[in-house]
């Protein structure tokens, strides 16, 4: 029973200076048809599908309205932690009338 192509150790050859990886037939084989796979997927990804999509005005106004309810909500939670974010920075402690939480 020949042994499994896992247990195989790599083989050098020396001639001269020069060092070569010899290589058994079998592990040869499965990267050629890993490279192979890799290059199938590749042209998959890359070749253009028709969308079958259609976009309504209405959906423009939808991602507008998203983000005006971002930048909204971002100025809203900066002006409610404005003093501990500008505590953070400046490395002086917060004063006790200033916390909004109590």
């Amino acid at each position: 029973m020949l042994p499994s192509w896992r247990n195989h150790q790599p083989v050098f050859e020396t001639n001269g200076n020069n060092m070569k990886l010899k290589t058994c037939g079998k592990s040869s084989r499965l990267s050629s048809g890993a490279s192979l796979a890799a290059v199938f997927v590749l042209a998959m990804l890359l070749m253009p599908t028709p969308a079958l999509a259609y976009l309504d005005p209405g959906t423009g106004s939808f991602l507008i309205q998203g983000v005006i309810a971002v930048v909204v909500g971002a100025g809203f939670a900066i002006k409610m932690f404005w003093h501990r974010i500008k505590a953070l920075f400046t490395g002086k402690p917060m004063d006790e009338d200033d916390d909004p939480d109590e």
